[in-house]
């Protein structure tokens, strides 16, 4: 009522000044100020309208809300960051959060797809290519479409609409991408400790194998540090960048090169076996730990300090962003061109379950990670004052005693990751620019938008996952006595599982994909 009052107040001020002008300057500042009377009433009522009609359309009742969210760790401040965020969503959403973090990798994977499988009522949860299969648990009705919630959706605009479309199934969106790189490239971080004292001349090194000599350098004299860190399906494999038609332990890839329609098993292509070959000679020069095949988590192994140079995918500022998870400086080396592709529209997607209870209040909590820049720094940094203190309107400085979120500044795993504030002393000040250009700039490969269909194949395909399995982490990290013979013994194994219908299968379709875009 006060409010209204003041509103009352303000206006006779301006019909007053209205009559004052009118007497003095004529026609003109009458019409001057009756247009500016007439504009403060007008946006006065649509404020009024605004805040009723968003106070209306605030649900009564509130609702508990399940995030189900992959991350380095579960840090310790999860439940406090969650419980200031189900205080900002109180006049907003009326939901209480409960948000679960569980670690990257086959963790993930097994817990996630188990509450999937038994029904659990979970209302958000992140999905890819890489975590809890995106492809596989929607064409299995896990996921819910969301075309319908879209239709009208700011997401639409700021995904962009290929970008968005980019993850059909069949014609329906089952999961929304975080807006963020929508390419990548292969390379390496480098200790920059090592790199500075090594004095490693950055620009001359265009492979993996140009870091040989850097490598025997830090075997030799630096004792505790490993110079390379190989983990399960980040190693440096991934270099090959081939493009996986399906999940990235599946059978069934393209050479990335655009004119190559052939449908091949990269687990056992020639250039595979040579980079299993060379891996086994790493191992053998004591390069690689000796319990590599079973390490897990590579963010918290990088963490330890132990390790000179890891695989990465690329991005602007991903040096940066790692210092802030790692707290360690590391040097950015890019090796493979920046290229479009399914793994990107894949690569990070948030997701409604079949059996979440609130399924409208999950896509408008989703919704709000791609609009509302508060609540989404909630989660990639923390709280003020807390995890970190700011310094300007969009820069913050991290608490360097921060230990209750560690996973600050992975914000590509959810909404608009363009919303994100910058780190003093870490980020580029034009980093969002330099995203920008990154996937401007960045070549589509002829594939982007195919996705393939294991509905006829399912049996074989979840077999040669079985298979590979069982021997890609040997393969990957050199801890094989034989590269002949283990490949001899898996490619027998996935041909018993049924690896030829399923490539079979990958090129009809890709074929048939092709030919509907002439």
């Amino acid at each position: 009522m006060k409010m209204k009052r003041y509103l009352c107040l303000a206006l006779v001020v301006v019909f007053m000044l209205a009559i004052a002008l009118t007497g003095c300057g004529g026609d003109k500042a009458s019409s001057d100020s009756s247009t500016a009377a007439s504009t403060a009433a007008e946006s006065s009522a649509a404020a009024e309208s605004s805040t009723a009609e968003a106070t209306a359309t605030v649900p009564a009742e509130t609702v508990d809300l399940t995030w189900i969210l992959a991350g380095p760790q579960a840090d310790p401040d999860v439940d406090m960051i969650a419980q200031k965020a189900s205080e900002y969503l109180k006049d907003k959403l009326n939901v209480n959060l409960k948000m679960q973090v569980f670690s990257y990798g086959t963790a993930y994977d097994n817990k996630v797809n188990a509450m999937l499988s038994a029904g659990e009522a979970i209302d958000v949860v992140f999905t890819a290519g890489w975590a809890a299969d995106y492809k596989n648990n929607a064409q299995k009705g896990f996921f819910l479409a969301l075309d319908d919630y879209l239709k009208n959706s700011p997401i639409r605009e700021i995904d962009g609409e290929d970008f968005l479309n980019s993850a059909k199934i069949n014609g329906k969106i089952y999961a929304v991408n975080t807006n963020k790189e929508q390419a990548h490239q292969w390379g390496f971080l480098l200790k920059k400790d090592l790199v500075d004292k090594y004095k490693v001349d950055i620009a001359s090194i265009k492979k993996m194998e140009d870091l040989e000599p850097v490598f025997e350098q830090i075997k030799k004299n630096e004792p505790g540090i490993y110079p390379l860190l190989p983990v399960q399906m980040d190693a440096p494999f991934k270099l090959l960048d081939w493009d996986n038609l399906s999940a990235d332990d599946a059978p069934g890839a393209l050479y990335p090169v655009n004119g190559k329609t052939t449908v091949v098993n990269q687990f056992t292509a020639p250039e595979s076996i040579a980079h299993y070959k060379k891996m086994q000679e790493y191992y053998k020069k004591g390069w690689i730990p000796a319990d590599a095949a079973t390490l897990e988590g590579q963010v918290t192994l990088m963490t330890s300090g132990k390790y000179f140079a890891n695989s990465q995918s690329m991005k602007p500022g991903k040096d940066a962003e790692m210092k802030i998870s790692t707290k360690i400086d590391w040097v950015q080396l890019n090796l493979t061109p920046a290229v479009k592709t399914n793994r990107e529209a894949g690569g990070s997607m948030l997701a409604i379950p079949a059996k979440s209870k609130n399924p409208d209040r999950a896509f408008k909590f989703i919704e709000m990670l791609y609009t509302d820049k508060t609540l989404r720094n909630m989660f990639s940094f923390g709280l003020e004052g807390v995890h970190y203190d700011k310094v300007s309107d969009n820069v913050i400085a991290m608490k360097p005693d921060n230990k209750g979120y560690a996973s600050a500044g992975n914000g590509w795993r959810f909404g608009d990751q363009f919303k994100d504030y910058l780190v003093k002393d870490v980020d580029d000040p034009q980093k969002w620019e330099k995203f920008k250009q990154f996937n401007d700039s960045a070549t589509a490969l002829d594939s982007l938008g195919f996705a393939f269909n294991p509905k006829d194949v399912e049996a074989e395909v979840a077999a040669c996952q079985s298979v590979v399995q069982n021997y890609y982490k040997q393969l990957f990290t050199g801890s094989v006595k034989d590269v002949d013979a283990e490949v001899a013994k898996m490619d027998k194994e996935l041909k018993t599982a049924g690896v030829e219908k399923v490539l079979k299968e990958m090129q009809t379709q890709y074929d048939a994909f092709l030919a509907a875009k002439k």
